[in-house]
Parts: structure tokens; sequence; C-alpha cells
């Protein structure tokens, strides 16, 4: 196989240890080391990620945000600045098999039409390497529900197959012609939730396919579901910033994507249901009463937010 370039971009913000491990899991690779460049994007870490990186890995690249940017507008600034026709966005909390990138590549160059824009690897948690986070995502336009495929299954063997997907979250690799074509991340609009959905959704319109190819690995360090005791974490609404995109996006997102008589009954319907259980995991949450009071405040004005 002609072996392209790839650019791996991998955004991070105060976590230098998990970042330190996964820039060691990618220099495993059986990838050739001559045929890609490691873009780290600091978004403004308070924990000398900088310095620890620029010490240990002479031969990575790091950039700094001077304020934070977000997940969204960290991985744009990543791109920019990648120079491969192929760029492998990845989260720092990950490690990936020796083989991932060149799996990966394998299915997006030997593509026939229609093209493949996207392909991902299956993930699966750290904590249990063979049980799966993630193998694609299927969404509900009418209820907003989303299904990440194959969670918490034990992979025996069953994912074999390329899985079409909506999107993809976490860590994916990217054709530029498909970014050219598309644009960037919507940094203004989902710098956090849903800006992996609403590139997902332009990538598809634009008549590019997005695939898990399962022979790809990543394992992500989470916790386990049934590790995690405050359902707010859980369900991203810990802190102000989160609880008003996650009530902003889910709305936007449909507005935009959604059929007319698809969102009609999402706002109707599911949109109240949607903000009534996250307001009852926000209250019921091992928090402060005060705190409590604004996150639900924070919620409920991404809620009014979006609904303008």
């Amino acid at each position: 196989m002609n072996k392209p370039f790839v650019s791996i971009v991998i955004p991070t913000h105060d976590r230098k240890g998990k970042l330190i491990r996964l820039i060691n899991s990618i220099l495993k690779s059986n990838y050739p080391k001559n045929k890609m460049e490691i873009i780290v994007v600091d978004d403004a870490s308070t924990d000398g990620t900088c310095e620890e990186v620029k010490g240990k890995f002479s031969q990575v690249k790091i950039i700094q945000n001077e304020k934070r940017l977000f997940l969204a507008g960290s991985r744009n600034v990543g791109i920019n600045n990648a120079r491969g026709d192929y760029i492998f966005l990845i989260d720092d909390d990950n490690i990936i098999a020796p083989n991932t990138i060149t799996k990966l590549i394998k299915v997006i160059i030997n593509d026939t039409k229609p093209l493949i824009g996207v392909v991902a690897p299956i993930i699966y948690y750290l904590k249990q390497p063979t049980r799966v986070w993630c193998a694609g995502i299927e969404r509900d336009m009418i209820t907003s529900l989303t299904k990440h495929v194959g969670r918490d299954k034990t992979d025996n063997g069953q994912f074999k197959k390329l899985i079409e997907s909506e999107d993809f979250p976490n860590s994916f690799l990217v054709k530029k012609e498909a970014i050219k074509a598309v644009g960037l991340f919507d940094e203004k609009t989902f710098p956090i939730h849903y800006d992996e959905a609403d590139f997902g959704e332009r990538i598809r319109r634009a008549g590019y396919k997005i695939v898990c190819n399962p022979n790809a690995k990543v394992w992500h360090d989470i916790p386990l579901p049934e590790e995690v005791e405050d359902k707010a974490r859980l369900f991203h609404c810990h802190n102000e910033f989160r609880a008003y995109y996650c009530g902003r996006n889910r709305i936007i997102f449909h507005k935009k994507y959604s059929k007319w008589w698809q969102f009609l009954i999402f706002i109707l319907i599911f949109q109240w249901l949607f903000t009534l259980y996250y307001l009852s995991v926000i209250l019921n949450s091992k928090t402060p009463f005060r705190k409590k009071i604004s996150l639900s405040k924070a919620y409920l004005q991404g809620v009014l937010e979006g609904l303008r």
C-alpha cells in the first residue's frame, strides 16, 4: 500500500498525564514515522502541558491557545496547521493499537463510491478492554435519542464488517478533501456538544459516507457507567458552561437538520420530556443546593436560547 501522509491532531486541556500516554501509544504505531506528524493543540492548559510535551517529545508539534477555544475550536486550529491529506482527530484520554492508523488508512484509500469521508475505529473502555463504548452512531431525528452502536457489549468477534454511522465521537480519520468540501467544525455554534454531530451531518449531506472499521481499535479512558455516581456528570451538565450548551445545542441541531414535521414533533413533545429529565438529573445530583440551582438556570437558559 502506498501510504499517504497523516496528520494526528490531539486537543488537550489540563490532562498532561493522559496526553503523554496517548502520544506514547501513537509512537508505537506501525505506520511509517516519516509519513505522519503529531500536532498537540493545548487549549490554554494550566498544568504545564506545553513544557512537559516539549521536554519529552521533540518530534511533536505543539500549539498553545492563548484562551480556551474548547474542542471544536482546538480541532480547527490543528486542522489548519496539518500537512496531511488525511487527518486523525483523537481526544487526549485514549490509547491506540499499533495498527490502528494503518487499518483506518487502508479502508479510506481503497474506497469505492459513494466515497468514505470519515473512518473511525471501534472504541472500547480502557478499564474493560473488550467492552465496547462506540462502534457507530444512530440518531432518531424525531425523538433526538442518540445510540452508540454496540455500547456495553463484549466484543466476541461479532464486529467484523464496516459499520455505517451518522457521525462519530472521540476519534476518527477525515479526508482533508471532505473538510474542504464542508468546512471546519462550527466552533461558534457548537463549541462543545453536537459539534461532531453537526460536522457528521454536513459530511454526509455532501455525499460522503462515515464508517467504523472494527479492525482498528482505540481504548477510551472514561469511567464505566456503573461507576458514575453523579448522573449530572454522565449527562455532561455538571458545570454551568456545559449545562447551557447541553440545553441549547440539542434544539439548534434538530432545528437545522430535522425535516419540518420531525422538528415539530420533537419540539412539542420530546424536547420538554428531555428538559424535565435533565432538570431532575441536575436536582438529584450530589452537589450543594446552590450549585444545583445555578446548573438548572444555566440549562434552562440554554433551552431558551435554542428556542430563539
